[in-house]
Order: structure tokens, then sequence, then C-alpha cells
């Protein structure tokens, strides 16, 4: 986005757009599950990555990170992790209760694999969800131990079950999102049946976006080795978002990065205290500093050599100047969109465009 306007006419922009309306809260590199496609888990045996840092936010170092006036200026809050699942956070529920203090109409949702503590702390989770803006996001890849367990590795389907009983019957709104594989996908029916059926308030299927191309994975858990396979069966696609000009041709297509962070006034803040436009590149700043990376990373490149990244962290640095260091962040980003860069761009906010030409007579 803003490809084509000057450092100065971008900064403009952001002080009239980029007054943050919604966050992303990545609060813990923990996790109970051994997910074979998650950037945390190690195929060869579905463990933690050595280099992840195993911590969790504490309700001093998120009231730190996330400031009053942040929380009463912003509409909307996801704890959905890079790397953990938010549920195992020890303290996520006094968060939580801070969150609708300061903010008694904030909008919430909350991501988890749903195989974590007992049913007590689920219906607690309920009770404090009732008759608030507050969405919980199960997911559950299946209608069954077996196939839920074959990519949620070391989930309970039946603890999944009594827990999101107890969530919704203690008055919360949950919805169950299923990923689709070869596996599973002879299940989709029976599982939205099921959540129908169990009081979900909404049911969705799509598939893993983790493959290269039709390629099946291998991973291995407990000594034996497993396949992981793309669905074959035909899912809704996303909209096409390309245009055709009236009186024009089209020539041929190139793709333009539109920071998704900046069109929809979101930003990212994680466990470390670092605020950043969203989680793909927050994600990167994480194992940049974890050292994940033996040389420079391939997907951001030299942005982490060429901008004090440390002024992004809130606890370092403070709100205020790290508030002001993430739109220095995006103005330095803008350079690197025009040439197609940086790669993690590219990908997630990457849009093809027409490149056309008038019609001659």
């Amino acid at each position: 986005m803003y490809a084509d306007q000057s450092a100065s006419e971008i900064s403009d922009k952001l002080k009239d757009q980029m007054r943050i309306k919604n966050v992303h809260f990545d609060v813990t590199d923990l996790c109970n599950a051994g997910c074979p496609q998650c950037a945390r888990t190690d195929p060869n045996g579905c463990l933690p990555k050595s280099w992840l840092k195993q911590d969790a936010i504490s309700l001093a170092d998120f009231q730190n990170y996330c400031s009053e006036d942040l929380l009463r200026e912003i509409e909307s809050a996801d704890f959905c992790g890079n790397f953990g699942d938010p549920a195992v956070v020890p303290e996520i529920l006094d968060i939580l209760k801070w969150c609708w203090d300061v903010n008694p109409n904030l909008r919430i949702k909350l991501f988890s694999n749903c195989s974590v503590h007992s049913t007590d702390w689920w219906h607690a989770l309920g009770m404090l969800a009732k008759d608030r803006n507050f969405r919980l996001i199960a997911g559950i890849d299946g209608a069954s131990q077996e196939t839920n367990s074959r990519y949620r590795v070391r989930t309970n389907f039946d603890r999944i079950m009594e827990n999101t009983a107890a969530f919704i019957e203690a008055g919360g709104q949950a919805e169950w999102r299923m990923l689709v594989f070869l596996h599973n996908e002879n299940e989709t029916q029976i599982a939205e049946a099921l959540a129908r059926d169990r009081g979900f308030a909404k049911f969705m299927a799509y598939p893993s976006n983790r493959f290269f191309g039709s390629e099946p994975i291998s991973y291995t858990h407990k000594g034996e080795e497993h396949r992981l396979a793309p669905a074959t069966v035909k899912l809704p696609p996303k909209p096409d978002s390309t245009h055709k000009s009236e009186g024009q041709q089209p020539q041929e297509t190139e793709v333009v990065i539109e920071c998704e962070a900046l069109k929809n006034a979101s930003a990212f803040v994680d466990f470390l205290g670092y605020l950043t436009p969203c989680c793909h590149v927050g994600r990167r700043i994480y194992m940049h500093e974890q050292g994940a990376f033996s040389d420079k990373d391939p997907w951001m490149g030299d942005i982490f050599d060429t901008f004090d990244h440390e002024r992004l962290n809130v606890g370092r640095s403070g709100y205020s100047t790290a508030r002001a260091a993430l739109d220095e962040f995006l103005i330095h980003l803008n350079p690197r969109w025009q040439d197609k860069q940086p790669i993690v761009c590219r990908n997630n906010c990457g849009k093809k465009r027409l490149v056309s030409r008038s019609n001659e007579d």
C-alpha cells in the first residue's frame, strides 16, 4: 500500500489512518500439542524446536505492553499464537478480565485446541465471557480422536468435547474451525452436525495452507512415521480480487503489495513486548531474537539490520516510543514494497494486478 508515494506523504496518511483499531496478542510460545505443520514443531518427533523461549506473558507484563490508552482505543483483540496456545497461559483469565475492566465493549476472540485444563477452568472462562462480546475459536480437526489427533498431535478429543461443553453451558459462544486434510475430508459433515448438536455458534472447514503444492509431508511421533496429505475435496476459494478496467485489455499481471495492517488499522503485540504491524513480521522478529536463523532471515532480508527494531519493544522503549517506531517501520518498508520485498510481505499481502493497455482502433 502506498507503493508510489513519498515517505512524507505516507507519514501524513499514517497520522490520519493508523489509529489502531484491532490488536493481535501473541501471549505465549507454549503449547500442549505437537501439530507437524506448526512453526514451533520439529516434525521429527513432533516436539518443540530447540530455539523456542518456552515462556508465557504475565498479567503485569501484559499491562506494561498494552497500555490502558491503547486498550481503550481499540475495538477488537485476537488472542492467537504464532507459536503457542493462549489457553495455556497461567494468567489468561486475569488478562481477559483486565481487558474488559478497561474497555467493557472490547470484542475478543481466543484461539485454542481446547485440550488443556479441567472442565472447571473452561466453565470459569464461559462465566467470564458470558454476556460479553467474546468468541472461543476451537481448532478441532475431525469428529473422533483418530482423525483430530492425526494433525493435533497429543490432544484428546473426549477432553475437548467435555471442555467446550463446559464453556458453552456456562454461557460462552464457541466456533468450531476444522482444518481439512486427505485423512479427515470425509468427516466434515459429521463434524458440522456434531458442532450443531453440541451448541457451537458456528462451524467452518477449510484446507491447510501449509503444503507446498500437492505433495504430502512426513512426520514421526512416538517412533512411528506418518504422512499428512492435502485435501482432495473442493472447498470454497477466496474471492477473486482482480479487476478489469473498462476500455482496456489485460496484457499481463504483476504483484502489488497492499499492507493489510494499514488497510485494517491493526497491529500485533507479542509476549516479548514487540509492537509490529502483523503476526507475520512479529513472527520473524521473534525468530530473529531467538537465533532461529544461522544467517540472515531469508524472509525479511536486511530489514532488521537496517532498522533498529529494539525501538519496537514496548517493554524496553515504552509505548510512546514503540508506537512512533511502528509508523517509522512501515515507512521503512515502503521502498521495498515497490521491489516486491520482503518475501513475507509479498507472500501475505501481495495482490495480483492486471497490467493493461488501452484499446487501439
